[in-house]
């Protein structure tokens, strides 16, 4: 099976005029296949973030490449990378932020079909659609994030993304800003529609259990590299490094 993306030693630099140099991803290799869910765990400011924000080219990339579907992606511009980002989508930790707060939810979710042609008609029609198939009813089309609960919105924000059907999502910490009960509602939907959509999924996340029982296979970043790699449960039960060691001993 030929991977669905593949990053070759990819590495984002910030080099801000008055500020040192800063190496926040350093050289990462990895592939992602078809259907398949990868994790990647690492403490804040391991460089998780910054890693999606490149796979996604919302920053832009330093060094090294980035491949989707065997295309180059690392420095496209213009309709080439309008063409990526219908492949690749993301959900955000912080739902009512990525929204816009003057538009509904429903606007939100039907911006990427409305810069594809839909019909103004339509794209209602699969606003609605898509918010029923993440459990929302009908009414949240014409609800503004701050009338909604955080739950709620991520289940619009996962809508959103899946609007015109990507080939890979991107979760980062999608579930860490819901309390527990919301966070396993809205596993059980990127679960469902993992399935149903036979999606890819990037799942960046610092929490080891949910990790464990959602990813096929799992990344463990410090301080921009890659220091371990494995199944979730190889990497958990067996960890290598010592920073996999102290980052499993912190959550027994």
């Amino acid at each position: 099976m030929e991977p669905i993306l593949t990053a070759d030693n990819l590495t984002k630099i910030f080099d801000e005029k008055g500020k040192e140099k800063f190496t926040a991803v350093d050289h990462i290799s990895f592939q992602l296949y078809p259907g398949e869910t990868l994790g990647i765990v690492g403490e804040s400011g391991s460089g998780k973030s910054t890693l999606a924000k490149m796979i996604s080219r919302l920053t832009d990339i330093t060094e090294g490449n980035l491949f989707l579907c065997g295309k180059e992606i690392t420095r496209v511009k213009g309709k080439a990378l309008r063409r990526a980002y219908e492949d690749i989508q993301m959900v955000f930790q912080s739902p009512a932020a990525s929204f816009d707060p003057r538009r509904t939810l429903g606007d939100g979710i039907g911006e990427s079909l409305r810069n594809h042609g839909v019909s103004k008609v339509n794209v209602q029609k699969e606003a609605v659609r898509l918010l029923k198939e993440c459990g929302l009813s009908p009414e949240f089309a014409d609800r503004y994030p701050h009338e909604v609960s955080g739950g709620q919105c991520q289940r619009a924000a996962i809508a959103r993304a899946l609007a015109i059907r990507p080939k890979i999502l991107i979760c980062d910490e999608a579930t860490s800003a819901l309390d527990v009960t919301v966070q396993q509602q809205i596993m059980e939907l990127l679960g469902r529609m993992r399935e149903e959509r036979e999606i890819a999924c990037i799942f960046i996340c610092h929490n080891l259990g949910l990790v464990q029982s959602f990813c096929d296979r799992l990344l463990v970043m410090y301080e921009g590299k890659i220091v371990e790699e494995g199944t979730p449960d190889e990497v958990i039960k067996n960890p290598r490094s010592d920073y996999t060691k102290e980052l499993i001993e912190a959550v027994l």
